[in-house]
């Protein structure tokens, strides 16, 4: 049977052979060489490999000689547990460099430094370049759509600033500046919300990294902040075809007729923004133009106007606070969102300030796109009352008064004058002078006939009716009207495109107010003007006029102003024909409600401010 042979260590064998060594004394020269390429082997710090001799057959267990270890012996066993470590990786060049003794002194201090803020700014720009090569979508996902409103007042939330002030497109706060310590930029770092708008240029930056960020997916945000008209849009705004647009939450309303937010008691301004908004050149004036180097008062304005129409608003409904706010500024505090007013006199202001800031007026006289839709002209012929509430005394004499005397007057204590016909009217006395005016006005008060102070109960139940005909005689150039001591007698010379006709419905004394219920009946459409015009004949424009806006009142039965509701009604088409008014649509909007309305009942509310529209 042929030996079995063992394996062995390469420390077992280093021991035989120191053992053995003594014996093979005639072998020490050969025997000493391996021995120490197998121990730097061992040591892994060999640097050529040692070939120990060919190993020989044993021929006998009694040989005396060991045998030659392999070429790579094997590593030692690992005991249960022990842990694996491995090797320690190959120093880097600037470590060989350092334990060389090739570093400088500069380059150590250039290295302590790459933990200093100049390192993670640079970082940071770097970082922020590669995002905005990529497109700058890093933080776009965190936009929340249905936060943003750009409506109220452009003011920094913090420091109520109006310079530099950017919205959060995370939470829609507004917030001032973005550089270092500026609150919008505290606000990215406090609250993790990245992505702001600049609410004056509409440009969007990611902060606090500070880069610009050009993405086609906010185009619909810079949109609602700045909405843009072009020609062909303006022109088919208003058709009767016109689709319905769609909210964030696809609720579907109609450009043009969406719901004012009343902030308070603002709904007496919130109609005449809703008439307004529907006088054609007006809007397309304001849509056309931003008015970039206008009074505060007309941008907002302007402003205001164009979210009215925007087809793609984010809600169906639009808050008036921005304008609101200069308005009360503008005004010094006459007409405020806190209290309540006349609708009458805030359209009289606004269209004074406004003609005024477009630069009307003047001793030039200049036009503007006011004057152009609402001004007309009209001659007022006036004379003096000469009233007497008794006889002047002279000194000495007494107060009695002789029937005589008391012959001279009338029943008013009017004297005798020839300032009245025969059925008591008053009329001009042509031995006295007559002044005469050329007028111009925005509007035409129209007086309602008064109501008797002595009602039974029936007639109290009763709402009296009057055609609009007989109330507009006041400017037939015939009717005379006497108030505050004067007579006075209107013709209208020139119609405006746009004519306002202000129902005078609240007259006041020196004890009460009073409301004056009378209903107005009127057509909707081809309303006649030519028997208030000086010469129809010679007129070469039409004096036929629409209706485009209706304001009107409603109150607590018994009251004038008690509980009392505004409404604006409105028509949604331009329509010149009559055969074509089954295309119109009417809607009745009171602050954020929005409802269809039958034009054939529009009549039957309280009048209190219209709008009609020339034809051709």
């Amino acid at each position: 049977m042929p030996p079995r042979r063992t394996k062995r260590s390469a420390a077992t064998v280093e021991a035989e052979e120191e053992t053995n060594e003594s014996h093979l004394n005639g072998q020490a020269s050969t025997s000493q060489p391996a021995k120490r390429a197998r121990i730097s082997e061992v040591d892994g710090n060999a640097t050529e490999e040692a070939q120990p001799p060919a190993p020989t057959e044993l021929e006998s267990e009694d040989t005396t000689l060991p045998p030659a270890p392999p070429a790579s012996p094997p590593p030692p066993p690992l005991d249960d547990g022990t842990d694996i470590l491995p090797p320690p990786p190959p120093p880097d060049e600037g470590d060989t460099e350092r334990l060389n003794g090739n570093v400088t002194a500069e380059q150590e201090q250039d290295e302590e430094a790459i933990g200093g803020a100049d390192y993670w700014a640079k970082l940071a720009n770097e970082e922020a370049s590669a995002a905005q090569s990529s497109g700058g979508d890093l933080y776009l996902d965190t936009i929340n759509r249905s936060l943003l409103d750009f409506d109220f007042e452009k003011l920094c939330s913090i420091s109520l600033s109006n310079i530099n002030v950017y919205a959060c497109l995370v939470c829609g706060k507004y917030f001032q500046g973005r550089g270092p310590n500026s609150y919008a930029y505290l606000h990215s770092i406090n609250e993790s919300h990245r992505v702001f708008i600049n609410l004056e240029s509409a440009e969007v930056y990611v902060l606090p990294d500070n880069y610009k960020v050009k993405d086609a997916s906010l185009a619909d945000i810079r949109y609602l902040l700045h909405p843009t008209y072009s020609e062909k849009h303006i022109k088919t705004i208003d058709a009767p075809d016109a689709r319905e647009a769609l909210d964030l939450r696809a609720n579907s309303y109609l450009p043009g007729f969406v719901g004012l937010n009343n902030l308070g008691a603002n709904d007496y301004m919130n109609v005449i923004i809703q008439a307004l908004a529907h006088v054609k050149p007006l809007r397309n004036f304001f849509l056309r133009d931003s008015l970039a180097k206008s009074t505060e008062l007309v941008r907002r304005f302007a402003s205001l106007m164009r979210k009215i129409w925007n087809p793609r608003n984010f809600k169906a409904q639009v808050s008036p606070h921005e304008f609101l706010q200069e308005v009360a500024n503008a005004s010094k505090g006459r007409f405020s969102i806190t209290k309540q007013g006349d609708p009458i006199e805030f359209l009289g202001w606004l269209l004074n300030k406004l003609h005024t800031d477009l630069g009307g007026g003047g001793k030039k006289n200049k036009r503007s796109i006011i004057s152009d839709c609402f001004m007309g002209h009209v001659r007022v012929e006036s004379q003096k009352v000469f009233v007497r509430s008794g006889i002047e005394l002279e000194d000495g004499e007494d107060v009695k008064m002789t029937t005589e005397q008391l012959d001279k007057l009338d029943s008013d204590g009017r004297k005798e004058g020839g300032q009245e016909d025969a059925y008591g009217n008053a009329k001009f006395n042509i031995d006295r002078e007559v002044k005469v005016d050329r007028s111009p006005f925005f509007l035409l008060a129209i007086d309602l006939p008064p109501i008797p102070v002595f009602q039974d109960v029936i007639e109290k139940n009763i709402i009296p009716q009057v055609p609009i005909a007989t109330v507009l005689s006041k400017y037939d150039g015939v009717s005379f009207q006497e108030a505050r001591g004067m007579i006075r007698r209107y013709k209208t010379l020139r119609l405006p495109p746009f004519l306002i006709l202000h129902f005078k419905r609240f007259t006041k004394n020196n004890f009460i107010e009073e409301r004056n219920r009378t209903i107005v009946e009127y057509p909707v459409k081809g309303l006649d003007l030519s028997p208030y015009i000086e010469d129809p004949s010679l007129a070469s424009i039409s004096t036929t006029y629409d209706l485009v806006a209706n304001v009107t009142l409603e109150a607590t039965a018994g009251t004038v102003r008690e509980n009392a509701i505004w409404r604006s009604q409105d028509a949604n088409a331009d329509v010149d024909d009559d055969d074509l008014t089954e295309e119109e649509k009417w809607f009745s909007i009171q602050d954020l409600l929005v409802e269809s309305i039958d034009k054939q009942l529009l009549f039957l509310g309280e009048s209190y401010i219209q709008i009609w529209a020339r034809r051709g």
